[in-house]
């Protein structure tokens, strides 16, 4: 179903991202887990911690995880702002579709940079700022202009831009 941003290939998506297989990552917002169990897999000597403010998420997140047996993620529910995760932790961040859903985009990912270790990467998968039949409503769509001028102002460094299938695109 090319409707859902489930119709991306997390597998081809993983390999534009720098993961290596001992990093620490966080899924930040990760609904029902569809790119945790794959970023989780990728990461075999390193760990995931899955996060949501949603129970629903979190608890339907953990039941996948629990399916395939991954021990090296963690799942976890949390609504405040920052992260129970700590400081200096991650060697990656990944959000996708997560700006579209907030307002406080800037401290979203303020938040992604403080958990990061120097070096670190976020990615970032977005619908186009286009109007489209399927995708959020374009008033809620972020550009990837705005993606750019967010990661400069939460400190984070702009290295490249991709296109995942017309709809959607990737930034790190």
């Amino acid at each position: 179903d090319s409707k859902r941003p489930d119709a991306l290939d997390p597998d081809r998506v993983i390999s534009m991202i720098p993961l290596r297989p001992y990093h620490i990552v966080a899924d930040i917002r990760c609904g029902s887990g569809h790119f945790s169990i794959p970023l989780a897999k990728y990461v075999s000597q390193g760990k995931l911690y899955a996060v949501d403010t949603t129970k629903e998420a979190t608890e339907s997140c953990r039941q996948h995880l629990a399916k395939v047996h991954l021990e090296n993620a963690e799942v976890i529910y949390s609504k405040a702002k920052k992260l129970p995760i700590d400081k200096n932790s991650l060697d990656g961040a990944f959000l996708a579709f997560a700006l579209h859903t907030i307002e406080d985009k800037a401290s979203l990912l303020a938040e992604a940079a403080r958990l990061l270790q120097p070096g670190g990467w976020v990615a970032i998968i977005e619908w186009y700022k286009l109007s489209t039949e399927d995708g959020p409503a374009l008033e809620n769509r972020v550009s990837e202009e705005e993606v750019r001028d967010l990661c400069k102002l939460a400190g984070l460094r702009f290295v490249s831009q991709r296109d995942l299938n017309g709809k959607s695109y990737l930034s790190l």
